[in-house]
């Protein structure tokens, strides 16, 4: 099983990857690919190329699974405007439903589970989080 874990931090979105072979043994399939950011998100020509550059990813990957971490909408933590331009354009993968998970479930999960996984940089830890959930829970999303 492949899976992706997306967090989605201001105008970038940060992915880990990983996959599960039937003896358990854990793979980082993320490659040099640690996340992708937008700097203008009125530039069409980048708004295209963010969606086939992290749409070429997923079909290199091939993941059974693709979840982002679910962001606030309202208030005073609320997530940026352009972070959910970002989730759309993410959402319009066809070949893979992607799904969306709380972060209080991860905080929940991981009070009774340790993460199994190890992850190249520290900005990765919260989709490497969501990418060892998506494994270790084997499609339950709540």
């Amino acid at each position: 099983m492949k899976v992706i874990g997306i967090e989605i931090d201001k105008k970038r979105a940060i992915c880990f990857a990983i996959g599960k072979d039937e003896q358990g043994t854990y793979t980082n399939l993320t490659g040099k690919f640690k996340y992708l950011e937008i700097k203008d998100d009125h530039d069409n020509a980048e708004i295209r190329n963010f969606q086939s550059t992290i749409h070429a990813f997923f079909e290199s990957i091939q993941a059974d699974k693709i979840a982002i971490i679910k962001r606030q909408t309202k208030g005073k933590f609320s997530a940026s405007p352009i972070s959910f331009k970002l989730e759309g354009l993410i959402q319009c993968y066809k070949k893979v439903e992607v799904v969306f998970v709380a972060k209080q479930t991860l905080t929940a999960f991981y009070k009774k589970n340790e993460l199994e996984i190890v992850f190249d940089n520290n900005y990765q830890e919260n989709a490497a989080r969501l990418a060892n959930y998506l494994l270790v829970k084997e499609g339950v999303i709540e």
